[in-house]
């Protein structure tokens, strides 16, 4: 059954949804993929980690080799917690984050286990309506809002567009780092807000690379040959900076949520080889470090430099006031977290 379908039946109150006396915030999406889902779920995490005592991060551990509900632990990877869930746990290490395919199940297993939970945050969760949440954050790219687009497969959207209506936070994503308020103000038509909800502008940072162990840090510069190699969605976020800066790059382009086996490296081998000049780079990005790392002695036997570019979620100084007590004060509302 689509998405779009079973949100339906959803309205129509056919099926049911299930509430916990426990803060959930919901982060997603209406499209498939490329909004920064992971960040924002990291840094709403990491925020309510600040404040208060136990947080927690559920995601469904997307193209994982396990099933059924996993607590991250030292054993885990990438193959047994998902890319994205790994590359949170190894980031957040005062937040528990959980995987499981049924929301509800996550929950109550997340509860059992820590019954004085202050909050959970469902990544990707905005599509699963089995479970209620407090407080709901919808992503669209701001260069490819959702008003724009259509449903699947004549666009990228996985539900109607007058799902928007749930959300009671709206991040327009990968938007310019100062949006004029003219632009500000044709969104704002275009969504037209009911008085619940709230549209906020974020942006993406990139920091300096960070390299493999033994290899040299050093920062990006224009004498350097990169040869970007991408897991993703929608890189064009990434490409777009590397472009603005004037960096010389190939670009290996594979599918969101890349394993990363030993055809993909004689690629990246062939590729690193057919470069020219002394200084050259692998580069990728977070999600895929944290599954190339795993061949890190072969990086290191073969001499190939291998860093990825990090990344963070800026607002402006009014947007981020907005995103900050939306969320804090709802968490605050239960009982538990007083």
């Amino acid at each position: 059954m689509g998405i779009a379908i079973r949100n339906a039946l959803y309205d129509l109150g056919i099926l049911k949804s299930y509430g916990f006396d426990l803060a959930l915030v919901k982060i997603g999406n209406l499209s498939v993929g490329g909004t920064g889902k992971t960040p924002h779920t990291e840094l709403v995490a990491a925020m309510l980690a600040e404040v208060f005592p136990s947080v927690a991060i559920l995601s469904r551990g997307y193209k994982r080799k396990t099933s059924g509900f996993r607590l991250a632990g030292e054993s885990d990877n990438a193959r047994s917690l998902g890319d994205e869930p790994f590359q949170m746990h190894l980031k957040l290490p005062d937040v528990q984050v959980a995987v499981c395919e049924d929301r509800k199940t996550g929950i109550e297993k997340l509860l059992e286990q820590n019954p004085f939970l202050s909050a959970v945050v469902l990544d990707d969760g905005f599509q699963h309506r089995k479970v209620k949440a407090g407080l709901n954050i919808l992503l669209s790219d701001y260069n490819e809002p959702f008003y724009k687009d259509q449903l699947l497969p004549a666009g990228k959207l996985r539900e109607f567009k007058n799902a928007y209506r749930r959300a009671d936070l709206i991040i327009f994503t990968k938007a310019p780092v100062n949006v004029n308020v003219y632009d500000k103000k044709y969104v704002y038509t275009k969504v037209n807000p009911a008085a619940n909800q709230q549209v906020i502008f974020s942006h993406i940072r990139y920091g300096d690379p960070v390299y493999l162990e033994p290899f040299e840090e050093e920062k990006l510069h224009p004498s350097q040959q990169l040869l970007l190699v991408t897991g993703l969605a929608n890189a064009q976020s990434l490409t777009d900076m590397l472009d603005r800066k004037r960096l010389s790059y190939m670009h290996l382009a594979y599918a969101d949520h890349q394993h990363y086996g030993n055809k993909q490296l004689q690629q990246i081998e062939k590729q690193f080889a057919a470069m020219e000049g002394n200084k050259k780079l692998v580069l990728t990005t977070e999600k895929d470090f944290v599954k190339l790392r795993e061949h890190a002695q072969w990086f290191i036997d073969k001499q190939i430099p291998l860093a990825y570019l990090p990344i963070e979620i800026g607002f402006d100084e009014h947007d981020r006031g907005i995103f900050i007590r939306m969320i804090e004060d709802y968490v605050k509302q239960y009982q538990r977290n007083r």
